[in-house]
């Protein structure tokens, strides 16, 4: 059935090799060197725009300033990015034969009931609705949603999420890259810079860059290629062939070695700055119960700050307030404090990297409202 759908909307079932999940790797016949030549370069050049930036990643670390590891940041970012973005699309190449095919399911189906008589009548001449709905059917779970590809191709979060899913990157790296990339947006779009844990943070972000790296595939066989300097000292040294294959990985290992992670230094960094937040985060929250003129009762600001914008009642009605179920309270302080100096213990560092991406998600909100509380209270007592 589906071949004679296939011969009504027009699908040619002639080199559907983007159907088979390993015929984007398959090295080129001889009827299409010349084409995967292009293809070589291609990959290449895409390899060498990474492992451009990096080379020049290593170059700022090693200056150490906060300017330079600001832009050690974004590179990192940008290289991530553009790898997953690879990734995807050669995901995406997998799936387009079946969802070449869906398309013209769907708007076969469409046509059954279109008002234009020529579509309906082309349409009612083959598989009824059942079959075609059935077809459909078959076809939805092999291929990635218009929807989501469109999400996908917008949002960092959900690249990563995809990659995981399709087992092609690590799970155990997701945390680290999402909250790194937050990192990046503050840095790049709101002039922010957590000046303290910077140098770690890029230190992390490369590390976690080069296993991103190490699980990228360029999808080409290299046959007798010149390499740029930056991608030459990666070469095996043989002076025979380098398959792309490898060459990811090798240079990924490589530059790991040459950066280095100093892991015990990079804990004690992030530890002792999460528990200095979180000191200022519990002495934020007594300055708030000392400075109110409602006879507060312990607990009562981190309730203060849970109380939503719009929520008039529980703002002006002390027993209002009392009857509201807020998610935090001090015990959650309490809790995060014990966490953090936890992770002092820590030996493996994609837990550690998650753990502090947890930690910074549960607070990071109620310690932004405290602090601009604190703010407010120090301005109204300078204004009198």
């Amino acid at each position: 059935m589906l071949r004679s759908i296939a011969d009504r909307v027009g699908i040619s079932q002639e080199n559907s090799s983007a159907g088979d999940p390993a015929g984007h790797y398959r090295e080129k016949s001889a009827s299409t060197v010349e084409r995967g030549y292009g293809e070589d370069r291609v990959a290449m050049q895409r390899l060498e725009l990474v492992i451009v930036q990096f080379e020049e990643v290593k170059r700022l670390i090693t200056v150490g300033r906060v300017p330079q590891l600001r832009l050690a940041l974004i590179l990192l970012d940008s290289a991530v990015e553009l790898i997953m973005v690879r990734m995807v699309e050669a995901e995406f190449r997998h799936e387009r034969f079946d969802f070449d095919q869906l398309e013209n399911l769907r708007r076969y189906e469409a046509w059954q009931h279109s008002d234009n008589p020529m579509q309906r009548r082309f349409a009612t001449n083959g598989p009824s609705r059942d079959q075609i709905a059935a077809e459909i059917r078959r076809f939805e779970p092999r291929v990635t949603s218009k929807t989501r590809r469109r999400r996908i191709d917008r949002i960092f979060d959900d690249k990563i999420d995809f990659l995981v899913e399709r087992q092609l990157l690590p799970i155990d790296v997701a945390p680290a890259l999402k909250k790194l990339h937050d990192y990046r947006n503050e840095t790049y779009h709101r002039d922010r810079h957590r000046v303290e844990v910077i140098r770690p943070a890029v230190l992390i972000y490369f590390d976690v860059a080069c296993t991103v790296l190490d699980h990228y595939n360029p999808g080409s066989m290299i046959v007798g290629r010149s390499f740029g300097p930056e991608l030459a000292r990666f070469q095996d040294g043989s002076g025979g062939y380098d398959d792309p294959f490898e060459l990811p990985h090798r240079a990924a290992r490589q530059l790991r070695e040459e950066v280095g992670l100093d892991l015990a230094a990079v804990r004690a960094a992030l530890v002792a700055h999460l528990l200095e937040r979180l000191d200022e985060l519990e002495s934020g929250l007594r300055y708030i119960e000392e400075n109110s003129p409602n006879n507060p009762r312990p607990g009562d600001a981190i309730r203060w700050m849970q109380i939503e914008d719009g929520d008039v009642e529980a703002i002006f009605d002390d027993a209002a307030f009392r009857r509201r179920d807020y998610p935090l309270t001090m015990a959650d302080v309490t809790s995060w404090i014990e966490r953090a100096t936890a992770m002092e213990e820590m030996t493996d560092k994609h837990a550690l990297f998650a753990e502090l991406a947890a930690l910074e998600d549960a607070f990071e909100e109620l310690e932004r409202r405290v602090s601009q509380a604190v703010w407010d209270i120090d301005e109204q007592a300078n204004m009198r």
